[in-house]
């Protein structure tokens, strides 16, 4: 435990310097939250919301959604590739901190940018922009779902790309049709429904509609919340098989 306190205040001060990556993946989400909620249309009750209003729905989770991943699609895997292209992790494995001890760094780290990016989500909304304050209750748990369900995606990536280069390409592949089906480019409320039953069974979406509905008060449902469990076990499992630190 010593170990992987210290090694995530080292890895976080190496990523503070790099503060490009970082200040994207935190003022992105808020950027989209803050162009999205000011339009008064989005302050209005929406039928297609069930009669609650698109600031306190689609916009919070799609920032929270971008953010997630962001750090799960980009800066994890990204990181964790050139770890090993440079030998990092395969020294690690000559000396009495193991290379899981960074994997964890990493992993809490990143956390940590999610989190951060989400609270001020809801400052920024409930301050400024007029939103409701969300349900804390359902939002920490399902967060933490979406952290196990889209972060092994992540660990994935670096697990089989073979350089940054790749992982970086691997992630842009991932991105533009998960984002679509998530719901960024145009709500899935408003989606053809066929359109939208295919994104309840990819790990972005299922995240981004059980985050809305925990933001809004109501129980995620269950095929999200089992997609989320599957992602972190396939894809979990499939990293702990391919990785390896050479």
């Amino acid at each position: 435990m010593r170990a992987l306190t210290r090694l995530t205040a080292i890895e976080t001060r190496l990523m503070l310097r790099e503060v490009g990556g970082p200040m994207f993946t935190v003022l992105l989400p808020v950027a989209l939250l803050v162009a999205f909620g000011l339009p008064g249309s989005v302050h209005k009750a929406d039928p297609a919301l069930g009669g609650h209003r698109g600031i306190d729905t689609y916009i919070p989770s799609m920032s929270v959604m971008v953010s997630m991943a962001m750090v799960a699609f980009f800066m994890l895997p990204v990181v964790l590739s050139n770890y090993r292209e440079r030998g990092v992790l395969r020294r690690f494995a000559t000396t009495p901190v193991k290379p899981v001890a960074m994997l964890g760094a990493q992993l809490v780290m990143n956390a940590g940018v999610v989190l951060f990016s989400t609270l001020l989500t809801i400052v920024i909304g409930v301050a400024a922009l007029g939103m409701h304050m969300p349900n804390l209750l359902l939002v920490v748990p399902t967060f933490l779902l979406g952290l196990l369900g889209l972060f092994p995606i992540g660990l994935l990536v670096a697990a089989v790309a073979g350089t940054t280069k790749a992982a970086s390409g691997y992630a842009l592949a991932m991105w533009f049709p998960s984002a679509f089906f998530a719901g960024l480019y145009v709500p899935v409320e408003y989606m053809p429904r066929v359109l939208r039953r295919i994104g309840d069974f990819t790990p972005l979406g299922a995240f981004r509609q059980a985050i809305q509905a925990a933001w809004t008060g109501q129980a995620p449902h269950p095929v999200h919340l089992l997609v989320l469990g599957a992602s972190f076990l396939v894809a979990g499992g499939l990293a702990v098989r391919y990785y390896k630190a050479a």
